[in-house]
């Protein structure tokens, strides 16, 4: 059986062609929900308590490494600034002080004991300059604002993916304004039941599907099996490591991840290749002429993930097939059948 499409015909239709794969043959599918990469989400707050002067960013908003989303004014800050600057004037008349002690011992008019008391007061007062600036780099104020403004900052290149600050709010260290989240790599988070443990390890192949995006799967890997058994599901938590540079994936949707646990391997098509004409299971490939497609009868063997299906016989690795459209060419079968004619 044959049905023939005519140029304009063909390029209306849906109709496209694709190749037989291998799929690994031994696999272990479990569902999961696909969540954030936890090394690669921060929730931001403040490391000292403060009022909001200005939010500059929203949810939704991509953000680089270092970019300010929050200023704050903080009382602390303002009084470690102000040490700072007095033990920086302090610091100046120190050495100011020090220079001058050397030069006058050296010249026989002061004394060595001077000189070392000189020496000893400029060391101190180096050392409080010292501390001001590390109060303030433990708390990320910067060394170099005005008064008790200082900001917070994004940690890493991402997406702000929530946003609780408000202006005039007063805040502190557990008071996230902000969390931050890098989804160009994302986890799916598995329960591994106890009798399936001992196919389980990292670094295994992952296939991954969502009902978001049916007829595609993505390409992931074991990243971590947990050493500690659930007691009361008999289960081990295990983690799928997601590739989402294209950003079609987003934390919360439901997966499935189908494990390759052996080495075996079998042709498979996609599910909506496989039409049923007159009670027999086809495929459609391409005639001999252009815009020509023939019916080729399969055996099925297992659903797999992704909306695929595994091709007993009747078609082999790399033989290219209509991957989507075949109901399309059915259709066009029963009408050139109903008018004793292909079309």
């Amino acid at each position: 059986m044959e049905v023939h499409l005519d140029a304009d015909a063909l390029a209306l239709s849906d109709v496209r062609l694709g190749q037989a794969g291998m799929v690994p043959h031994t696999l272990l599918s479990v569902t999961g929900t696909i969540t954030y990469d936890q090394n690669r989400l921060s929730q931001i707050a403040p490391k000292t308590q403060g009022r909001i002067v200005e939010v500059l960013t929203e949810v939704g908003a991509r953000v680089r490494a270092g970019e300010v989303l929050v200023h704050l004014e903080s009382p602390e800050v303002g009084m470690i600034r102000a040490d700072l600057a007095e033990a920086e004037a302090l610091v100046e008349i120190a050495r100011e002080n020090f220079d001058r002690e050397v030069r006058l011992e050296a010249q026989g008019i002061s004394s060595r004991r001077e000189l070392l008391d000189a020496e000893a007061t400029l060391r101190r007062v180096e050392a409080s300059r010292r501390s001001a600036e590390e109060r303030l780099r433990v708390l990320d104020a910067g060394l170099h604002g005005e008064g008790g403004h200082f900001d917070i900052t994004s940690p890493f290149d991402g997406i702000v993916v929530e946003r609780d600050a408000g202006v005039g709010e007063v805040v502190g260290p557990s008071d996230p304004l902000a969390t931050v989240a890098d989804l160009g790599q994302l986890w799916i988070e598995l329960d591994i039941y106890e009798r399936d443990l001992a196919q389980v390890r990292e670094g295994l192949p992952v296939t991954v599907s969502t009902a978001a995006w049916p007829g595609r799967t993505f390409p992931a890997s074991v990243g971590y099996v947990a050493d500690i058994l659930d007691t009361e599901r008999r289960t081990v938590r295990a983690r799928v490591v997601l590739d989402n540079r294209d950003g079609a994936l987003k934390p919360g949707m439901f997966a499935t991840a189908s494990i390759q646990v052996g080495e075996g391997r079998l042709v498979a098509v996609p599910r909506d290749a496989v039409q049923d004409v007159e009670g027999q299971l086809v495929v459609w490939v391409p005639g001999d002429e252009e815009g020509s497609f023939v019916v080729r009868p399969v055996v099925l063997g297992a659903e797999l993930p992704g909306d695929y299906v595994e091709v007993v016989s009747g078609i082999s690795e790399g033989e290219t097939l209509v991957v989507t459209g075949a109901f399309t060419l059915k259709a066009e079968l029963a009408k050139g059948e109903f008018g004793g004619h292909g079309h």
